[in-house]
């Protein structure tokens, strides 16, 4: 149940709908988890394993490929667990390392065709779907929702790296943000 402050009705209405909304992300969210676990046990990956490729890949559409440590602040995992998963990824095929043309200690981590191409087969069907599901809703209410669904993944996001944070209680710095 979230709460919204002040006692009125309109507060009272307002709650049940963010209430409805966050039934619903979590329900998605449910959903994808599984849909997507399918894929995952198919191709004998883990839910690391699936994030990481997810990070990999949207970062390199965005034209900003991933370094090691960036995508070890995604997944909220240490240097050695990541260097390890990257290491599974790219003996299963999944991806490969590259080192910085200008910056030799700089490694990126790509995708690899074959892995694209495997989860294209797998998830265009869903995409599909998505766009027949939303095909009636106007556009100005989808990109409505785009915002309330980015600002709630904001909300876990900081919600996240909060508890990732361990209180300093006796006297020691706590954990650096995790980026």
């Amino acid at each position: 149940m979230v709460v919204v402050a002040g006692g009125s009705e309109e507060n009272a209405v307002r709650s049940e709908a963010l209430d409805d909304l966050v039934d619903a992300l979590r329900t998605f969210t449910v959903e994808s988890d599984v849909f997507v676990d399918v894929f995952a046990r198919a191709h004998g990956l883990g839910r690391s394993h699936l994030n990481a490729i997810m990070w990999i890949s949207a970062s390199a559409q965005a034209g900003h490929p991933m370094t090691a440590g960036e995508l070890a602040g995604r997944l909220g995992l240490g240097a050695p667990a990541t260097t390890a998963l990257i290491d599974r990824l790219e003996s299963a095929g999944h991806v490969v390392r590259d080192r910085d043309p200008h910056d030799r200690r700089k490694v990126t981590i790509r995708m690899q065709n074959v892995a694209l191409q495997l989860a294209m087969q797998f998830f265009a069907p869903l995409g599909v779907g998505m766009a027949h599901a939303s095909a009636d809703i106007p556009v100005t209410e989808l990109k409505i929702a785009s915002t309330v669904v980015r600002r709630m993944t904001q909300a876990v996001t900081d919600a996240r790296r909060a508890t990732a944070r361990p209180e300093a209680t006796d006297g020691s710095a706590s954990a650096p943000e995790v980026p």
